[in-house]
């Protein structure tokens, strides 16, 4: 299906959609009348599968069952079901109708909460549907689950789906305030009277940074798109907030960009400390080198079982041939200083 007719194309939307059991999904929300539920079998059950307002449902790819409620849903486009069943990997806004969909940058998690890289978060929504769906554990769209269960609350899935956006913006904004402060203990570290370089890790704050500036990047370029979109839509209250999170998301990245030029120039720093230590070592070396040649000649020559070698018939030649290796090394320094060789 081309571009055009998918935003051509009109999507009829039943007044009543039924949700299927909720063992399809990680979790499920009614909003309605400023209230928040929790939608369980129980529930559904007492509201005969339907629900009033909207609802939003997070889905984990990796259940069939959860395909399968994409699969079945009546009122998504084919266009945003083929992007959460395919889990494209690219950040994207698009649109169709009255429907908005795409992919998003998120975090994921462990068991423990702790961040593990970069994530991806499908999602489509319309006028009464928010479905998000993941591979993995994700850290954004989980806080924003659990401030709709300490009472958050949303008028419409656009405005829940800002609202996953701005976590991730907030989440990121933490993350950059960590990693600087770690740059900061890193360069004032280097700049210290301490030369020792070893025990800075720079790598994994640099690698941490250019994730988060492709993250970052791959957002706003997504987000910038979509407040100007090929075709028009009908999302008109979205499209009011898209200028503000662009805004807020072109700031991250600029700090981003900021502090990856900051981890780059203190990288040099250290790469020209271990240059330097480098060369003065190797210079140490050489002027070694070049006072130990003398004395290994003559120990050389001395060596030699031959007839006539000097200091051979007294009892001190052994400290003589001491003496003169001593009196060469010295000046051969005097001379390496004299030449400005040795400072």
């Amino acid at each position: 299906m081309s571009v055009d007719e998918v935003n051509n194309t009109s999507f009829t939307r039943p007044t009543e959609a039924p949700l299927t059991p909720s063992s399809a999904f990680l979790w499920a929300f009614a909003f309605d009348d400023g209230l928040a539920e929790p939608l369980t079998d129980e529930t559904l059950q007492a509201r005969g599968g339907f629900v009033h307002g909207w609802i939003w449902v997070h889905l984990p790819l990796s259940d069939q069952r959860a395909r399968s409620y994409v699969e079945r849903h009546l009122e998504l486009p084919e266009p945003a079901r083929e992007m959460i069943l395919g889990a494209e990997s690219r950040v994207q806004v698009q649109f169709a109708g009255d429907w908005a969909y795409g992919v998003l940058p998120d975090l994921k998690r462990d068991l423990d909460g702790h961040a593990q890289g970069a994530g991806r978060l499908q999602f489509a929504f319309g006028a009464r549907h928010l479905i998000t769906a993941r591979r993995h554990a994700l850290q954004c769209v989980d806080d924003l689950r659990r401030k709709v269960q300490g009472g958050a609350n949303f008028n419409s899935p656009s405005d829940a789906w800002v609202e996953l956006v701005e976590v991730f913006i907030d989440t990121a904004e933490r993350r950059l305030h960590d990693l600087g402060e770690a740059v900061d203990r890193i360069e004032d570290q280097l700049l210290g009277d301490d030369d020792e370089t070893d025990g800075l890790a720079l790598g994994p704050l640099r690698r941490e940074l250019s994730r988060q500036h492709r993250d970052l990047l791959a957002l706003r370029s997504a987000l910038g798109r979509a407040t100007l979109p090929r075709a028009t839509h009908m999302l008109t209250v979205l499209t009011e907030q898209l200028p503000r999170l662009v805004h807020e998301v072109e700031d991250l990245d600029r700090e981003s960009r900021g502090l990856q030029d900051r981890a780059r120039l203190v990288h040099e720093e250290i790469d020209t400390r271990i240059a330097a230590g480098a060369n003065r070592s190797m210079r140490t070396l050489t002027v070694m080198s070049t006072l130990l040649i003398p004395p290994t000649l003559i120990v050389g020559a001395f060596g030699m079982n031959l007839a006539g070698i000097p200091f051979a018939s007294g009892h001190f030649g052994f400290a003589k041939a001491i003496l003169l290796c001593v009196t060469v090394v010295v000046g051969a320094y005097a001379m390496l200083r004299r030449w400005r060789i040795l400072s």
